[in-house]
């Protein structure tokens, strides 16, 4: 088959803190030919860096804990409240090393130089109705340095610092404990790379 795909039409459906399109594609079939014109709302995410942080001496996992708008559907109560790697959205004209620097700052009170990150890998969280892309990077720290708060107040930013020993992490993730896909994938690489070999 030659993968081919014909955007017909788009258009901004909403434009708010996030922006909605509304795209009409055609693409080819397995089967040969074309579809029919396929209408899709996409939500227009840009771009965003995960980082997980991890401190090899403790032996403890670091992630960030705070309330999240996409968990209110569903809960108004403590499970608003969602555990995550350090995270955030690349800024026009930011590269996603430059971004992670930022975020690690911003969300974990530490200050990291480019090349202490490591590149991990890039992927669509939801790539039925996002653009989003994630790139997912890990650097060492000591925990020993964080503070117990942090959050860009501009941001409206309110997080609680979360440490895991190895021993956890790898629980929550056999258990089915950790409801969010960065943490899944962040967490399940870095089991790999400590345990799987």
């Amino acid at each position: 088959m030659q993968y081919k795909v014909t955007l017909t039409h788009s258009e901004r459906a909403y434009e708010g803190f996030f922006h909605l399109d509304r795209l009409t594609y055609r693409h080819s079939l397995y089967a040969g030919g074309l579809s029919q014109p396929i209408t899709r709302e996409l939500f227009q995410r840009g771009e965003a860096v995960v980082v997980l942080l991890y401190d090899l001496e403790a032996q403890q996992l670091v992630l960030v804990e705070q309330c999240r708008a996409g968990a209110l559907a569903h809960f108004q109560d403590q499970q608003a409240w969602l555990l995550e790697p350090v995270a955030g959205m690349i800024d026009e004209g930011e590269t996603a090393i430059e971004a992670a620097v930022r975020e690690v700052k911003e969300e974990a009170g530490c200050t990291l130089e480019p090349d202490q990150f490591q590149f991990v890998g890039q992927f669509f969280p939801s790539p039925g109705g996002s653009s989003e892309i994630l790139h997912l990077f890990a650097a060492a720290v000591s925990v020993a340095n964080l503070p117990k708060f942090a959050g860009n107040q501009q941001e409206v930013e309110d997080i609680r610092l979360v440490t895991l020993d190895f021993q956890q992490a790898r629980q929550a993730i056999e258990q089915g404990k950790l409801n969010v896909a960065s943490t899944w994938i962040a967490l399940q690489w870095f089991i790999y790379q400590y345990w799987g070999k």
